[in-house]
């Protein structure tokens, strides 16, 4: 959705889309759900070294699982696939 606002070059709707993805306050179960099954299986795998679930972020039909470990950040990707050194900054 939001490559879709970025090529249709309407970037009222793309800052009103990041604004209020960011504003959002999910519960883990909202965040759960909002994840495939291979992803939630790569999380339950993460979690058992201390990292939690912080965000999901949609692209379109793909889904991105942020979590963090003290200051490390992990990502998986739609296929579940874990990347412990993404090119992510998160926010404090």
């Amino acid at each position: 959705m939001l490559h879709t606002l970025i090529l249709d070059k309407d970037l009222t709707a793309v800052t009103t889309f990041i604004a209020d993805s960011r504003e959002q306050d999910y519960s883990l179960d909202t965040l759960w759900d909002q994840l495939n099954l291979s992803q939630q299986y790569a999380v339950s795998s993460l979690g058992q070294f201390g990292y939690l679930l912080t965000y999901v972020r949609s692209l379109g039909s793909n889904t991105l699982a942020i979590l963090k470990q003290d200051k490390k950040i992990a990502t998986i990707n739609q296929a579940g696939i874990i990347n412990i050194n993404p090119a992510i900054h998160c926010r404090q």
